[in-house]
């Protein structure tokens, strides 16, 4: 870089680091809580310190070039290093022997290595019990009293719940990497089109969505787990659609453009809900470290 490395440009890769976790600068925008041209500014002026482009934009998406993660691969240790002491300092360790919850199965899937290493080095002791079920099934047995907390997707209702927004995932639709870049009508009409199953309350309001803006294909396979949609997927059997956090969990996938679809449809909230009634130690605690560990993973 031309300069010295000060607060002001490392707030600037900060914001870099943003905008590639997100994929857009206007996501980007909202998690540091600033506005979309405010983000655009600084990454026109860091692009001009070092010299080289760091974000390709293409159709509606920001990919990081190769010298962008090669800057981001460097100072990424020391954002951790931050985040850990700003957890320490924010969120002291509650006096807790047992932690039980529920999750869905995809979330399960991505947060619970590193909650278990977490757990371990804040409370060796600790006993932890996960209920993994759908959505609906988790509130209704929150709300029954049968679990203090649960780790969930959006719903339209989180009335007389506790509720901790901790992360964010957007819909897109997904083939496997060996069928290359093709157009989501032909990937539909050559592959079938996989999609979670409605619960007996239906598809949550954001996956409604974006099905319609698919058009007017029906699912030709329908499943309560993202992960056998995931599989299905990857051997090529099909095009699915599917969180980001789940197809991108290796490169075996590749997402094709919707047309008409915006990068906001299909966008959604990640919360931690508790009965007001239960433990707000517990549930501030799972947040926290479902917030860090879910930030970790996009």
């Amino acid at each position: 870089m031309k300069n010295d490395l000060h607060i002001d440009q490392i707030k600037k890769i900060w914001l870099l680091d943003l905008i590639v976790k997100s994929g857009s600068l206007k996501s980007a925008a909202a998690k540091a809580k600033i506005s979309p041209s405010a983000v655009s500014q600084s990454l026109a002026a860091l692009e001009k310190n070092v010299g080289k482009s760091l974000v390709i934009r293409e159709r509606g998406t920001v990919l990081p070039t190769e010298d962008a993660l090669s800057l981001l691969a460097a100072v990424r240790p020391a954002f951790e290093v931050f985040d850990r002491l700003n957890e320490r300092i924010h969120h002291p360790v509650p006096a807790l022997s047992w932690l039980n919850f529920g999750t869905y199965e995809s979330l399960a899937v991505e947060i619970l290595p590193g909650l278990i290493h977490s757990l371990r080095e804040k409370m060796p002791g600790l006993k932890l019990g996960i209920r993994v079920n759908r959505t609906g099934q988790l509130l209704t047995m929150v709300r029954k009293g049968e679990l203090c907390s649960a780790l969930i997707t959006e719903v339209d209702d989180l009335s007389r719940l506790y509720a901790i927004a901790v992360g964010e995932d957007r819909l897109g639709l997904y083939v496997s990497a060996r069928h290359g870049s093709m157009s989501a009508a032909k990937a539909i009409e050559k592959l079938g089109l996989g999609s979670l199953s409605p619960s007996k309350d239906g598809l949550p309001r954001y996956y409604t969505r974006f099905l319609k803006r698919l058009g007017t294909a029906k699912p030709s396979i329908l499943s309560e787990s993202f992960e056998t949609l995931r599989a299905a997927t990857a051997s090529g059997a099909i095009a699915s659609v599917l969180p980001k956090r789940v197809a991108m969990r290796s490169s075996d996938l590749i997402e094709i453009p919707t047309d008409g679809t915006s990068r906001d449809d299909g966008t959604h909230q990640i919360y931690v809900v508790s009965q007001t009634n239960c433990d707000r130690d517990e549930a501030d605690f799972l947040a926290a470290e479902s917030r860090r560990l879910l930030a970790r993973s996009v």
